[in-house]
């Protein structure tokens, strides 16, 4: 276990209150910084990837739309869906499409449903980073994840790679508990996790196996 120098900032934030309010103010503005101009056309960041995705989205919405709303423009959109490659499961596109049965097409909902992953593996994050760090260093080792330039920007994209991140992180935080604990709770949520993330997207067998 890593523990940084006693000092006056690790006492400050030793205190629960104070560390789960820096906590909470960390999370709210790495959500905050990811909404900035969410409603623009995804082309920041991977877009023929980001539209690949829209595509399937908007095919697997239009599949669930009563028959009777169902015309020339929807049956386009679903024979560009099921024509498009299989890539990895459409778990993230099948969200998107849910949510538009409430929301209407906005293609907006993908890129809110990754920055909001993406915080949410902030989580492990800040556990793990406390048992095996100080609590100044786990504030750290959060805010370098939420903040760091590439994240802010990658987090943002209609991809299943947010919610693959999200689920590495949890699997990792359960990994090394099972390994402390040996008990079947942190074993079996483990496997959740572990089997999870490689579902979402199947590159997230090399840094789990590893």
């Amino acid at each position: 276990m890593v523990n940084l120098p006693n000092n006056k900032l690790n006492r400050f934030f030793n205190s629960t209150a104070i560390f789960w309010v820096v906590v909470f103010g960390l999370a709210s503005a790495g959500l905050a910084i990811r909404l900035y101009d969410l409603t623009d056309l995804p082309l920041d960041f991977a877009p023929t990837r980001q539209l690949f995705s829209a595509i399937k989205a908007r095919g697997m919405y239009a599949a669930m739309l009563p028959v009777e709303q169902q015309n020339g423009y929807t049956e386009l959109a679903i024979s560009q869906w099921k024509g498009a490659q299989a890539i990895e499961p459409t778990i993230i596109e099948g969200l998107i499409a849910l949510t538009y049965l409430f929301t209407g097409e906005l293609l907006w909902v993908g890129r809110l449903y990754s920055a909001i992953f993406w915080v949410l593996g902030g989580i492990p994050i800040i556990f793990l980073s406390k048992k095996i760090s100080s609590t100044a260093g786990s504030l750290l080792s959060l805010g370098v994840y939420l903040f760091l330039p590439y994240g802010i920007i990658a987090s943002r994209a209609i991809q299943p790679d947010p919610l693959m991140v999200c689920l590495v992180a949890f699997a990792v935080w359960a990994n090394f508990e099972w390994v402390e604990s040996k008990g079947w709770k942190w074993a079996i949520l483990a496997g959740m996790f572990n089997g999870a993330a490689m579902l979402v997207k199947n590159v997230a067998v090399f840094p789990l196996f590893f």
